[in-house]
């Protein structure tokens, strides 16, 4: 029993040498070289905030989140990155490197953090992100790299 173990092992280890070394000579061997990395893109978010009169509105904190619902109905947020609106009501978030492209799920959130300053209490806001309108600004290597995107939306919030 244990010479027919023995024997098994050595062929064993024998095959699985020979089917690494083939699957390794096959990606070495191609005229491209082997690349490893994860797909990423680099984006802007950007717009303007205003109140229903038009007046831009300062101090609004802008996020950028994945919000996905599994099957159940759980709601997973997923934070990428925020900034406060500028006395021009304006918002820019730039998020460079971001694996992958960002997905249908992608949301810009508006709150008002700062109560009663900056022109009153403002009602928050969610906006889909309008991939459709998405401004291409660099072109992607073909690899890895999909290039850069600006996407410019604006929003108008409510006072409470």
């Amino acid at each position: 029993m244990k010479v027919m173990k023995s024997r098994f092992r050595r062929y064993y280890n024998a095959v699985l040498a020979a089917l690494l070394s083939m699957l390794g000579y096959a990606c070495s061997s191609s005229e491209e070289p082997v690349e490893y990395g994860t797909p990423h893109a680099d984006y802007i978010f950007n717009g303007q905030v205003t109140d229903e009169s038009g007046n831009p509105i300062p101090g609004i904190k802008s996020s950028v989140k994945e919000i996905q619902v599994d099957r159940a109905g759980k709601v997973s947020v997923y934070p990428i990155d925020s900034t406060l609106t500028d006395e021009s009501g304006n918002y820019r978030l730039k998020i460079t490197g971001w694996p992958g492209r960002l997905s249908e799920s992608t949301k810009i959130i508006l709150e008002d953090t700062d109560g009663a300053a900056n022109g009153g209490e403002f009602l928050g806001d969610t906006i889909d992100v309008a991939f459709g309108r998405a401004v291409k600004t660099k072109d992607g290597d073909g690899k890895w790299y999909y290039g850069a995107y600006e996407i410019t939306q604006n929003a108008t919030l409510k006072k409470k």
